[in-house]
């Protein structure tokens, strides 16, 4: 493995690379052709993803005193009319009944994830729209001009809804409105996004296969050299190991796009190769490495066994590295959630470090040497996985990761026995009767 050809790559690839656009498909290209450079095959396999077109987003209070606030829209949301919606306003600190008694009529404003089942609560509540709070009081100017976009989870969401600073959410709540307007239009369209996968053929256990995964996809404003073009290049120099030292199972690596709204192509991968996952033994992703200031971090979505597993081999290697089990805000949510053993790698930030989602996250505070320590330590675990004589993963998660992966699903709206009697109707409806044979 080589620093310098990842550094020179990961420059390569720092650009603003937005889910469904060509900058995105660019880098696709890149690394699709770093990949055949190494020596592997390489394909590019498009998936459709739904972009929100916000083409209007105002919040205004109207009484005691007018005043005008930014904001912006929240994708896949209710429209208002044109002229919008009016009503009172009513600051719910958090989604209990004794702050639901009376937001009957009101726009509501929240703090934290808006899950579908809380939008669908304050619906029912009689609440004509909501807003959501973002940014950091302590963030300099320039980046509170820079709050990201987002799209609400699940479908048929109820209610509009907005997204202000944090600053101006203060000085909302202080001004203590009773009439307040909010204007939101969007539409919904079909786009194209893309994941990048590469293979190297196993030998004689060539029919049980590892997944390498990590998304390329960055935020508007963002550059996205550590999130995620480190895990981008980490995955790159795996591949450029494996080419060097070919291994008994075989080895996908999957660059993942469009995982900043939604893991959407890892869930589509899992999805396009649902027939294929029962030979995926492991899933290792990884989510931001090489920040000079920080620490080593896994979060294992899979079995107590595997994680200590880890642990034992990370304390054998003396490679510091704190561990957790559960579900991480990664692709390997996505693989986990198929039924694949997964984990995510990275090295985070301390308090007050280095930042992501805004144009800060930049080549600034990365570091080639110290991007190089959790490839070199995956490196030498991954290869003990790859060439054990049997498989090593247990295909079992632990009992508190299937909560965290059952809450998760409820997070993103997804039912999958309600949407599986959707697809049994449905399949029942688009067959044609039965004629009963002539006698």
């Amino acid at each position: 493995m080589d620093k310098n050809r990842a550094w020179d790559l990961l420059n390569e690839i720092s650009f603003v690379r937005v889910a469904g656009t060509k900058e995105e498909l660019k880098a696709a290209n890149i690394l699709k052709k770093a990949a055949e450079a190494a020596g592997a095959e390489a394909v590019i396999e498009d998936f459709e993803i739904e972009e929100a077109t916000i083409s209007e987003a105002t919040l205004e209070v109207l009484e005691p005193e007018y005043c005008r606030y930014p904001v912006i829209g929240i994708g896949k949301t209710k429209n208002t009319k044109k002229e919008g919606v009016v009503g009172g306003f009513k600051y719910l600190e958090n989604v209990k009944e004794a702050n639901l008694a009376d937001i009957k009529d009101k726009i509501v404003l929240m703090q934290g994830r808006v899950r579908p089942d809380m939008m669908k609560k304050i619906a029912e509540k009689g609440a004509l729209g909501y807003i959501m709070i973002g940014g950091d009081f302590y963030e300099e100017e320039s980046i509170k001009n820079e709050l990201r976009p987002s799209n609400a989870f699940g479908k048929d969401n109820p209610l509009p809804g907005l997204r202000i600073h944090i600053d101006n959410a203060e000085k909302l709540v202080r001004s203590n409105p009773t009439k307040v307007r909010m204007v939101f239009r969007n539409r919904n369209k079909k786009g194209t996004s893309h994941n990048v996968i590469a293979t190297i053929p196993g030998t004689d256990l060539k029919d049980e296969v590892i997944a390498f995964s990590a998304h390329y996809d960055s935020v508007p404003y963002s550059k996205g050299s550590w999130d995620n073009g480190t895990g981008s290049v980490s995955i790159m120099e795996l591949l450029h190991y494996f080419i060097q030292n070919r291994p008994r199972r075989t080895l996908k690596f999957i660059w993942c796009g469009s995982e900043e709204i939604g893991l959407v192509g890892s869930r589509k991968y899992c999805e396009k190769h649902k027939d294929e996952l029962d030979k995926y033994i492991f899933n290792i992703n990884f989510d931001m490495t090489g920040v000079t200031l920080g620490y080593e971090f896994v979060c294992c979505s899979c079995s107590e066994d595997t994680l200590h597993a880890i642990q034992y081999v990370a304390d054998l290697e003396n490679y510091a590295l704190s561990t957790e089990l559960g579900t991480y805000s990664s692709d390997s949510s996505s693989f986990a959630g198929a039924g694949v053993p997964a984990c995510t790698f990275a090295r985070l930030n301390p308090r007050g470090g280095a930042q992501i989602h805004n144009h800060h996250d930049n080549m600034d505070h990365l570091d080639p040497d110290s991007f190089m320590i959790t490839i070199n330590f995956v490196a030498k675990f991954a290869d003990q996985i790859a060439n054990a004589p049997v498989n090593p993963i247990p295909r079992r998660f632990a009992e508190s990761v299937q909560k965290k992966m059952d809450e998760m699903k409820k997070f993103m709206g997804r039912d999958e026995k309600k949407d599986k009697d959707k697809k049994d109707k449905k399949d029942k409806d688009a067959k044609p009767e039965k004629k009963e044979k002539d006698k």
